[in-house]
């Protein structure tokens, strides 16, 4: 199934236009099996920065209770122009997520807490958000196990063997030339 919607400036998206590989993430801040993927796929850019260029799209699951709270909190930190720090540290403290301690991690990033708190408590992302979740859900993806590769969607088992072969090895073999 193709990635629906495709990537649009509505995305946060960092690394090159021109990349080897496109990677999508529907991630939940609070998933474990999330920040699996995360990790992932920071190895994965800190080995190839140049090749691989990477969206993360909101999927906040309902057993996760501070998930659309994070999720509203990063999209503030997005309009103060810092969605990927805040996006990595709330990964690095997944379970720090109340949202009494979002402002906090704002403010370590270097961002307005106050704003931060503002913005969750207003819930005035949470509409896009969830819409975000909703297109995913219609685009196939059932887990935050899982990854859009290039357009394509591979989650949980398949997701190791697709990695090495459809994104490591494609970029192992253009750095070689």
């Amino acid at each position: 199934m193709p990635l629906d919607p495709p990537l649009s400036d509505a995305d946060h998206v960092r690394g090159p236009d021109d990349a080897l590989v496109t990677l999508v993430h529907y991630g939940d801040f609070e998933c474990p099996f999330s920040k699996d993927v995360h990790d992932l796929v920071r190895d994965i850019c800190q080995h190839h920065p140049d090749g691989v260029r990477v969206a993360f799209r909101h999927f906040p699951l309902r057993p996760h209770p501070n998930a659309l709270f994070a999720a509203m909190a990063a999209e503030e930190a997005a309009r103060q122009g810092e969605f990927w720090a805040f996006h990595d540290r709330l990964y690095e403290h997944q379970l720090a997520l109340r949202p009494a301690q979002l402002a906090e991690h704002a403010e370590a990033v270097g961002l307005d807490g106050e704003a931060v708190r503002r913005a969750v408590e207003s819930g005035e992302d949470q509409k896009k958000i969830l819409g975000q979740k909703r297109r995913g859900v219609r685009a196939g993806v059932r887990s935050t196990l899982g990854l859009w590769i290039d357009g394509a969607w591979v989650e949980e088992d398949a997701l190791e063997e697709a990695v090495i072969e459809r994104v490591i090895r494609p970029l192992q073999a253009a750095e070689r030339g």
